[in-house]
């Protein structure tokens, strides 16, 4: 799967989204049925102009396309690098014998996977913390920019209100993203500053973990870590509006 393809259709997704509000009008005309349309429109200009519901889909699919990213390509060393298997966490891990050994390698690799989540509680930490667990068990941990590592925590924090408490602010949220204004009880209101901060932290860590697992003699990692500095680059930015990826 090429997770890098799934966040540029998540990019486009949001501008279409977006901008399909402009075509309301042209649909009253062809329809001719002002009564179809008048929802729509009233809920467009409630989201105008920062689209706050589109942002929080945004954020939940974002953090959904790292969490399958680190899981694949976790699943692909396990797989396919000896060395990975060789490490002492491996060790410690106990499955069904039979079953296993009448798996497929891939399926063998994700069931791994998951043994060495759930032994180094990766599930338990937050942004890029459960993800670094994982892949430290692999060897294949790493430094992540101070910048990049806060915007991951608070997407996976943010996601995790979205996604498990209907976007409703609480004690959690106000604890682990002190910044945030909103009172508890409130609905988050993701921007699409923010949601452009979330997208070049999540592309940085990917290419991060891209980086690592590549040979040291690679041609190209010159080309890679400049990739990465365009994207430290663009989260240092400020926003501005009208600008792709998002308006």
């Amino acid at each position: 799967m090429c997770h890098a393809c799934a966040i540029e259709r998540l990019q486009l997704h949001a501008e279409v989204a977006r901008l399909g509000r402009d075509y309301i009008p042209v649909l009253e005309i062809i329809a001719k049925e002002k009564p179809s349309t008048s929802r729509l429109l009233k809920y467009a200009e409630e989201q105008t102009p920062n689209f706050y519901d589109l942002y929080a889909l945004v954020t939940v699919r974002l953090w959904s396309i790292l969490e399958a990213f680190v899981h694949d390509i976790s699943c692909h060393m396990i797989e396919y690098d000896p060395k990975v298997r060789e490490r002492k966490e491996f060790a410690k891990l106990k499955a069904p014998i039979i079953d296993f050994l009448n798996s497929t390698s891939q399926e063998q690799a994700d069931y791994l996977y998951e043994l060495i989540d759930a032994n180094c509680s990766g599930a338990l930490k937050s942004g890029v913390g459960r993800f670094e667990a994982v892949l430290s068990s692999l060897g294949y941990g790493g430094a992540v920019n101070a910048k990049v590592r806060d915007e991951l925590f608070h997407l996976c924090r943010l996601r995790n209100c979205i996604a498990h408490n209907d976007g409703i602010v609480d004690k959690k949220l106000i604890k682990g993203c002190p910044w945030w204004d909103g009172k508890e009880g409130t609905r988050v209101g993701i921007t699409a500053a923010m949601a452009c901060k979330f997208l070049y932290s999540a592309l940085w860590y990917m290419t991060e973990v891209e980086r690592r697992v590549l040979p040291s003699d690679f041609n190209h990692l010159d080309k890679i870590e400049e990739e990465q500095q365009g994207y430290l680059r663009e989260l240092e930015s400020e926003h501005k509006p009208g600008s792709f990826p998002f308006a």
